[in-house]
């Protein structure tokens, strides 16, 4: 399934743009600043992580308990990268990434003509708020550094659950809290001073990188994004601190 039919930005979305909060999504504002950091991004994360979003991907994969012949959907799915993990590292069936965002798209479809791994993968463009597909038709729905960046966060939710099998699980990496103070306050020194310096020099757009950095200062914590998750109807709700907390994985079941 491949749609790149993108909705015209309405004439008054810049002065909507004007309005928002720092780190505040909109459709309008994530979709300018992904197309634009495309060609680069996985390069930055690769040097504003030192590569352990390599290794954050590895252990979503062990967590995300994808058994023979299931049927995962990927969120948000970018460059592709925990897409083609998850095919490359489990016996799912088929592999689902979507993402609304095409240029995003574009790297995962080069990365995908170098795979070679028995389960079904493709890329198509979704709105992770508005998911096309029926109801109770995938078995996992992974999204990795993608949540933050919806505007509706409870309208995703409640597509993923409706989307999910019974006892499907919702898998979610994201950035998170730190639980060491001391180090919670390095790590948001960092944020603010390292990333939108090294996002514009690789990128030249150094704007882009101050909201990606408000965006993570602005996301809940992670017993406050449970406690969401368990409003949209999920249970066994739990999740794993990775790198001190400086990222960490939900996993909620259907």
């Amino acid at each position: 399934m491949t749609d790149k039919t993108i909705d015209s930005v309405a004439p008054d979305a810049e002065d909507a743009e004007m309005n928002l909060a720092p780190g505040e999504a909109s459709s309008e504002r994530v979709r300018g600043i992904f197309a634009q950091i495309a060609g680069r991004y996985d390069l930055f994360n690769i040097l504003s992580s030192w590569g352990i979003d390599r290794l954050w991907r590895r252990k979503t994969v062990r967590l995300a308990g994808v058994r023979k012949g299931d049927r995962v959907l990927d969120l948000c799915a970018g460059t592709g990268d925990l897409s083609l993990a998850i095919a490359r590292s489990t016996d799912a069936a088929e592999v689902v990434g979507s993402d609304f965002v095409p240029e995003m798209l574009e790297v995962a479809e080069r990365k995908l003509e170098r795979y070679s791994g028995s389960a079904k993968v493709s890329f198509c463009v979704v709105d992770a708020q508005s998911i096309p597909f029926p109801d109770e038709s995938f078995d996992v729905v992974t999204v990795a550094f993608g949540v933050r960046n919806i505007p509706d966060r409870a309208a995703n939710f409640n597509e993923v659950h409706r989307v999910l099998r019974p006892g499907g699980r919702y898998v979610i990496l994201e950035f998170s809290r730190p639980v060491f103070a001391p180090f919670r306050w390095f790590y948001h020194f960092y944020l603010r001073l390292v990333i939108p310096a090294l996002g514009g020099l690789l990128t030249g757009d150094r704007p882009s990188f101050t909201y990606l950095n408000d965006s993570i200062r602005r996301f809940p914590p992670q017993a406050a994004l449970s406690a969401e998750l368990r409003e949209a109807g999920f249970d066994a709700i739990t999740w794993h601190n990775l790198s001190m907390g400086i990222a960490a994985v939900h996993i909620a079941s259907k």
